[in-house]
Parts: C-alpha cells; structure tokens; sequence
C-alpha cells in the first residue's frame, strides 16, 4: 500500500459504499443490502477488529469482514478457528496490495483472539457461501499466496420448484408403518434439539432459528413419539432477511430411517411450502448426497466452491 491508503475500521456508517463496492466486484454473489447488513452487522460474531476497510484520500476501496468461531474438529472437541466471510477491493484498485493489506490485518486480528486456522467463507451458522468460487480467480491465487491450502470441494445444486411436489400418497405409506410427517410446532423445539444433540449438534443453531419462523419452517418425521428426521428451509439467515430466500436446509434422518422414504417426504414439504412462497428455483447449499438430491427431485449441481484453510 501507498502512504494515502491506510487500513482502519469497517463501520455501519460505511454500509452504503461498502455494500455497492461488494456487489460491483461479487458479480456472482450480488446481495440485497437487507441480506448484506445481516451478514456484516447482524452476526455477533463481526467485532470491530473484525470488520476493516481500506481507504484512499477518503474513499473506499476495499474491506473484508471475518470471524472467530469455535468449531467442531472431527474427533469430538473444539477448536478456534478464524473464517474470512468477505473480502472485496475496488477494482481499479486491485493489484497493489489492498487485498493484501487488508487480509494481513484479519489474520493478525483473529491469531490475537485465539485462532490456530482460518478458512474461506464457511462460518455456519450465518455464511454467505461453503468456501471460495474459483472463478473469483485474483482471491483464489492471492489466498494461496498465503499459504492455504485446499481441503475439498462443496457443492450447491438448484431444484425446479414448478415440479409436482405432492406427497399425500408417500405420507399415507409412511403411516402404515406408524411413521407421521409434519410441520413442527414450537412445542416440539426441546425434542428436535435433543435429537440434534445426538445426530448434528453442529446444525442446532440453524433449526433453532426456524421455530422463530412464521410458519416454523421445518418439517419432521416421528415414529413412536420420538423425532426421526428433521428438514428445513430459511434457517441460515436472521433478521430482516430470515425468510424467503429460496434456500433448502439442512436435513437429516436418522439410520432408522433412511431407506424407507422419509427423506424424500421431508424434502418435497420444504420444496413445497418454497414454492408456495414464489420461489422456482430452489438452493440446496453445501450438498453431501448428490445423488439423493437428483433422484428424488431432479437436482443439478450448481455451483462448486473450494474450500481452504491455513494453519497458524
């Protein structure tokens, strides 16, 4: 950086320019500034050495937006981990280290506050995206740059929500084996959690945003009064964007249940009620079942994100 362009904190009064900023630049990520404010400023976990900008003379030209968040690792603990969930630079300010500038800040900000790796765009439970686009190609090599090192790929599929989504005849099946599906109620938000503690607790936060929806948007399977699986829609954003944004998830069945049709039920409810709020298309994010997906609703993948991570 030049001795005009400084780094300083990102602030509520920047949200105008900021957000035009991110949408000339994230032309495959445009956002209402509803959904734009929601994740800089509605997520307690953006705080002040978190949310930065660089400017020039006055004028904005870049920011970035992070996380620290403790994580589940895989073998049953925690750990610490930083997430960059935005990073933009004006583009006729790009190439002369901004971007740079800016991500060394986050870095130092998030190794101050306990982190021992940062990742790109994952920071359930309020994410924008499961990773990095690769076609946002300058982020890709500037992020490898620096030593992260992708993990895998995660994958987003759309669904055509004009399709026939009934599932009457399915659920009149299910009920001969003792198996209801429907919407849950609020009084049902202590079980699903309890069955969330033993499956995913991961997902807790998503599903308990839901029982704040009106309607609550899941729907659930029981078989002998106790939860068998769950699916949701409008469940990763809060405020003033929480509803209608055409996203499905997350979903699971327990072992019990997969392979006798509960999952598809379960689907084709939140497809439904998605639909029925104006939606055609559907956006089922970071998909493991692939094949689940296109069989039962004719699912096409559509968009795959890298995901990265650099240990400090």
């Amino acid at each position: 950086m030049t001795r005009d362009q400084h780094i300083r904190p990102l602030t509520p009064a920047d949200t105008d320019a900021a957000h035009a900023l991110w949408n000339a630049v994230a032309r495959y990520d445009p956002l209402s500034r509803a959904v734009f404010v929601e994740k800089v400023w509605e997520d307690d976990g953006v705080t002040p050495d978190l949310a930065l900008a660089a400017e020039i003379k006055g004028e904005l030209v870049g920011f970035t937006v992070g996380v620290v968040r403790e994580a589940l690792d895989g073998a049953g603990g925690t750990v610490t981990r930083g997430v960059v969930k935005l990073l933009a630079v004006d583009e006729a300010h790009q190439r002369q280290g901004i971007g740079t500038a800016l991500v060394d800040a986050l870095e130092a900000s998030m190794t101050a506050r306990g982190a021992t790796a940062i990742r790109l765009g994952e920071s359930p439970p309020n994410y924008l995206h499961p990773g990095l686009d690769p076609r946002y190609t300058r982020a890709l090599l500037l992020f490898e740059r620096r030593g992260y090192e992708k993990l895998a790929n995660a994958i987003h599929m759309d669904v055509d929500l004009t399709q026939d989504l009934d599932t009457a005849a399915d659920e009149a099946r299910l009920l001969t084996d003792d198996i209801t599906v429907a919407r849950a109620r609020p009084s049902d938000e202590a079980a699903v959690m309890a069955f969330l503690d033993d499956h995913w607790p991961a997902w807790k936060a998503e599903i308990g945003r839901t029982f704040r929806n009106d309607p609550v948007s899941l729907h659930l399977a029981w078989e002998d009064g106790g939860v068998l699986g769950f699916s949701a829609y409008d469940a990763n954003n809060i405020g003033a964007s929480a509803t209608g944004t055409g996203w499905f998830g997350p979903m699971g069945t327990a072992a019990a249940a997969r392979g006798r049709g509960v999952g598809a039920v379960l689907l084709k409810r939140c497809l439904a009620d998605m639909a029925a709020q104006g939606h055609i298309v559907s956006t089922i994010p970071w998909v493991a079942p692939v094949g689940f997906y296109a069989h039962h609703v004719g699912a096409h993948i559509s968009r795959v994100f890298y995901r990265y991570e650099r240990a400090l």
